[in-house]
């Protein structure tokens, strides 16, 4: 059991690091965090925007392709 514990020990200390505390944590704990939050919140703007402008690009579009199927109603003859 006493060599089992040792190389437990042995790994954690491996994991951990020499430098840091057993059950404390990292002081880089928090840089995967700051990071992915920020990179989800950058391609979540990106996404919507991109979304948003092909939305209204196909919209501006039909509204061009039904302007120009419709003719002005003009009578012949008078002036505008």
């Amino acid at each position: 059991m006493k060599l089992l514990t040792q190389r437990f020990e042995a790994l954690h200390w491996t994991v951990v690091g020499a430098h840091q505390q057993p059950g404390k944590p990292s002081q880089m704990d928090w840089v995967p965090i700051v990071f992915i939050t920020f990179k989800v919140l950058v391609f979540g703007t990106c996404m919507f925007y991109a979304i948003k402008w092909h939305h209204d690009q196909g919209k501006k579009a039909k509204e061009e392709a039904s302007r120009l199927q419709t003719p002005a109603e003009r009578t012949p003859g008078t002036a505008e």
